[in-house]
């Protein structure tokens, strides 16, 4: 994934960086045909290996793929367009396409700065791109990590929680840098904090921190005071659980860890549900595609840890 995101940060044969920053070029920049054809043929070739190779390996998610893909398709067009999410998780329908016959009827404006049929300019929808592919300090104040993951947070969580952010989220969270499926790592937020929500007789507290070591970051939600109760469904996944499972798959580490109370005993568990040993298969195609992601790796212990640790692994190369 990180390979796959920062693509479109550097220069290379396809010249993705053309998507997502000014064109500081010295010939004029016009959407011809010929540029078209050679973007669509040329960043196809390299893209789609990456999401769907040929032989087992590592994969981008398939929503990544697509999150990129729906933006930067010529051949995507306006009548049915295939959409992509921002990061309030609204649906979006302009890409690239959407500024095909607006550059030919306006070529004295510069394509950044053509306006679209909802007032806004093209502009606004590429930093959107920008913030969705990775955690950046550079555009708005509110796509900083910090800032972004805080606000999801207490949206997402009921206003009587009282919720910490430590110290280091803070800090650290603010200078954060790193390509990243940033909607695939909101989503799964969405789920922790309704996981979270469902527990609230419980506890209504929660810790959020932020760890940071040479090759990733951790995020942490700690719902102080909580526990688990369903060994099985942390065994077996399904549901909601499994759905994180799959769209974290590929963007992040994720694991789980607290006490578990069962059959009158008491115990705490580390559930591994994402990690570097998971695999995903797949069978059939289309419609009929199964995917199955191997079981998460659980470990016991009898020290007891005073609530539930969500942990996201977000690696920074």
């Amino acid at each position: 994934m990180v390979e796959f995101l920062s693509l479109f940060s550097r220069d290379d044969q396809f010249n993705f960086k053309w998507y997502t920053h000014k064109w500081d070029m010295l010939e004029e920049f016009k959407i011809e045909k010929e540029l078209v054809d050679k973007q669509q043929s040329g960043n196809n070739s390299k893209l789609y290996p990456m999401a769907y190779p040929t032989v087992s390996g590592p994969a981008v998610n398939e929503s990544t793929y697509h999150q990129v893909w729906n933006f930067i398709n010529f051949k995507n067009n306006s009548e049915h367009p295939y959409k992509w999410c921002n990061t309030k998780l609204e649906s979006i329908k302009y890409g690239w396409h959407s500024v095909l016959e607006l550059s030919k009827s306006n070529p004295e404006i510069p394509v950044e700065n053509l306006k679209l049929e909802d007032g806004h300019q093209f502009k606004d929808y590429i930093r959107m791109f920008k913030s969705v592919i990775e955690f950046r300090t550079d555009l708005e104040y509110n796509d900083r990590f910090s800032v972004l993951i805080k606000s999801r947070i207490k949206s997402e969580l009921p206003k009587d929680f009282k919720i910490t952010f430590n110290d280091e989220f803070k800090k650290v969270g603010y200078e954060l840098n790193v390509y990243c499926d940033v909607v695939g790592v909101i989503k799964a937020l969405k789920y922790i904090c309704e996981w979270i929500t469902k527990h609230k007789a419980i506890s209504s507290e929660v810790n959020v921190d932020l760890k940071c070591e040479d090759s990733f970051y951790v995020l942490e939600l700690t719902h102080v005071g909580s526990y688990f109760n369903n060994k099985k469904k942390l065994e077996t996944p399904s549901g909601d659980f499994e759905a994180l499972r799959k769209r974290l798959f590929s963007v992040c580490d994720f694991s789980m860890e607290g006490d578990l109370f069962v059959d009158g005993g008491s115990q705490s568990i580390i559930v591994k549900a994402l990690d570097e040993t998971t695999e995903m298969n797949i069978k059939g195609k289309g419609k009929e595609k199964e995917k199955k992601l191997t079981p998460p790796t659980i470990t016991y212990s009898i020290d007891k840890l005073g609530g539930v640790k969500y942990k996201l692994k977000i690696y920074r190369k």
